[in-house]
């Protein structure tokens, strides 16, 4: 299979938001990550003149360090590869692989995001998904802290009327931008706190997050109303057990869970059980 369009990552760290300066890095530059109060900004090649003329645009950042990856490396170790899943086969975008017969495809570039589909809780959210998509029409869907877009997308491609993904990273929101036209998907992107979406009508809401934004998303049981299915994911062992008991708390009961490595766990939850 050929192999990604990215190779050496050389990474600056940046106290400070640097997106009102980023503009016109030149060429090798490939996108901001905010991370708090942190950017990171990556590159295909060193960038020294870039960085030094960022610095002067914006004289409240500051240069914290400088990394050097290979793509594989910042995945966390993680060839891209294609994901086979029964009826859905998410592909890397630049694959020549044949997906099975019957399949949907997801043609996927995560570009510099995490969530191509080989993480056990990505993987996890695609199978619950699939699972409730073979129930009947997914209707609207909420895909909330969205990164690759995958999950979002996904849905879209098994039939939901309408999605909206979201995310409060840049990087994140134009990466499932570039995504959905890839695959000529029709869907609602933006950007911002996952939780200031959780108002707009959904039957379904994904969303493979941290705990303390899983705990944002069910603190307001009227923004719950008409979410009949949640499939989240992102908690870990000792978190389990708490989101489960906000669940029960506001109504839902567990359809399916999933684990992988005693670690990561992912659930399916539905307003009023079964």
């Amino acid at each position: 299979m050929p192999q990604a369009p990215y190779d050496q990552l050389h990474i600056y760290e940046i106290s400070g938001d640097a997106r009102p300066g980023a503009a016109g890095l030149g060429p090798g530059y490939l996108g901001l990550w905010l991370e708090g109060d942190t950017s990171f900004l990556f590159f295909a090649q060193p960038a020294e003149e870039a960085m030094a003329g960022l610095l002067v645009r914006q004289p409240g950042l500051k240069l914290s360090a400088r990394h050097h990856l290979t793509y594989e490396q910042w995945q966390g170790g993680l060839a891209l590869e294609p994901l086979l899943l029964p009826g859905l086969a998410v592909l890397p975008a630049w694959s020549r692989e044949e997906p099975p017969a019957g399949s949907l495809v997801l043609r996927l570039d995560p570009g510099l995001v995490f969530g191509n589909g080989l993480h056990p809780t990505t993987r996890h959210c695609l199978e619950l998904l699939l699972l409730r998509a073979q129930e009947g029409p997914l209707g609207q869907v909420l895909d909330l802290g969205c990164g690759t877009g995958i999950l979002g997308l996904a849905a879209r491609l098994l039939g939901a009327e309408a999605v909206l993904l979201a995310d409060l990273n840049p990087l994140c929101v134009s990466t499932t931008r570039r995504n959905a036209e890839i695959n000529a998907l029709d869907v609602e992107v933006a950007e911002g706190q996952a939780q200031d979406f959780l108002a707009r009508p959904a039957q379904v809401v994904l969303a493979n997050v941290h705990m303390e934004v899983q705990e944002r998303l069910l603190a307001d049981p009227g923004l719950l109303a008409g979410k009949r299915d949640l499939i989240l994911s992102g908690v870990m062992r000792s978190q389990r057990g708490r989101l489960e008991d906000r669940l029960r708390l506001l109504g839902y009961a567990i359809v399916q869970r999933r684990e992988a490595e005693q670690t990561w766990f992912s659930l399916w939850a539905r307003q009023g059980g079964r």
